[in-house]
This record gives structure tokens, sequence and C-alpha cells, in this order.
């Protein structure tokens, strides 16, 4: 998600206050940010460097991708939101079903939930398979957390296998989870991740919990 201090992705009512050199409008009369042209990958295999051009990297633009972008390996370098391109605008705290609702309107599709076992996912297609974890608000007033969604991506074109990995927000691609560990699935892998102190000194543990799994066929997704 895009914090709500994050001035440099969100999107506006008035493309005079963006900064970044390139706008695009988006139903609802808003305008988000991109900080420079979209860069669609050619392949899925983990390669921080080489997908999208390395528009992942720190060299380029890492800080203007997120999950979303990483997952469906296009590098929209304007911290795409799914749905924003469709006129949807996401709720805080994010629900899963409002989360993939979006990602449909991208172009996505849903083909399993919490109960479908990883084993069980068919391939329609060229494509690959992401996964759609959804961490709920914590006492947002207290500790600053208004929830969140996360997206993990299978590194193998067209086929479900035991090779996935991740970009956290602005931060760098990886193939291990939040506690270290190489990610084979990600309905099962340690999403808990630490936050910091609240107002009053206690660690905000954050939790992500499986939602869904979703198909990014090839070509057919767009996001902003």
């Amino acid at each position: 998600m895009i914090a709500p201090t994050d001035t440099l992705h969100q999107a506006v009512d008035d493309p005079d206050h963006i900064i970044a050199p390139n706008h695009v409008e988006v139903p609802g009369g808003k305008y988000v940010a991109q900080y420079a042209p979209t860069v669609r990958g050619t392949s899925v295999a983990y390669d921080p460097s080489g997908n999208c051009d390395g528009y992942f990297m720190s060299a380029r633009f890492q800080p203007n991708n997120n999950c979303y972008n990483y997952s469906t390996n296009i590098a929209s370098n304007s911290f795409a939101q799914p749905g924003r391109l469709h006129g949807l605008f996401l709720d805080f705290p994010p629900t899963g079903e409002q989360v993939v609702q979006g990602a449909e309107l991208d172009g996505l599709v849903q083909v399993g939930g919490a109960g479908t076992d990883m084993g069980d996912l068919e391939a329609s297609g060229g494509g690959h398979f992401v996964a759609l974890l959804i961490s709920a608000a914590y006492d947002p007033q207290r500790t600053g957390w208004n929830g969140d969604y996360h997206w993990v991506r299978c590194d193998t074109p067209n086929v479900v296998s035991d090779q996935w990995s991740q970009k956290d927000g602005s931060d760098q691609v990886t193939n291990f989870d939040f506690l270290g560990d190489p990610i084979t699935n990600p309905a099962t892998a340690n999403w808990t991740v630490n936050q910091g102190p609240d107002s009053n000194g206690d660690d905000v543990i954050a939790s992500y919990d499986f939602y869904a799994w979703m198909w990014v066929p090839d070509g057919a997704v767009h996001v902003i």
C-alpha cells in the first residue's frame, strides 16, 4: 500500500502538483506520478539485475516499484496499486476481496484461495503464478499500522514450482521470506515483521496471512 504520508506516489487531483517527469490520468479525475516509462519484463526467472532491465534495483528505480510491480513483472515506476489504472482506489485497511477485485481489473485471474493447495494449481496458457497476502490493521492510532497487502511471485513461467521471490515495498528484491528462509511455498512461509516501537515503546509486530493464488497471463496485465 501507499502510506498516507507518501506524497511521491499518491494519486492527486491536480497534475501541476506532481514533481515526477510524467503522469498518468486515471478514471475519477486523478493523476498518478510516473518517474520513468513503464518497462515490461521478458522473464520471471529470479534475476533481480535483469528483470525489467534492472528497474527493481537501487541503481535505477527501486523506490518507485513495489511488490505488485515485481509480482506482475511490470516496472511502472509509479508504485503500482491493484485496480488504480481502472479507477479503483483501495481502502485502509485493505481487504483481500478488494485487492483481488483491483487485480482482476488489471487483468490478473484468481485461481485459488486459502484452502487451495499449491500443488493443485493449474496454469492457463502463458504466464506465471503469484500469491496475495493480507495484513490487518493493528490499532492504527497507537501503532501507525494501517494494514497492507503483499505479493509474491513464482519464478518459473507457465508452471508452479518451489521457486518464489518478492520485493517488499520500496526495498530490494529477494527470494527469502521475512525470516530469511528461501520461499518454497508462500502460503506456508514466514510473513511476520517487526515494524519497530509504537508511541508506548512497544514493538509493532505485523503479520501477513495468505489470501489467494492468482495467475498473471502474459501480455494481458496493465498496472499503474
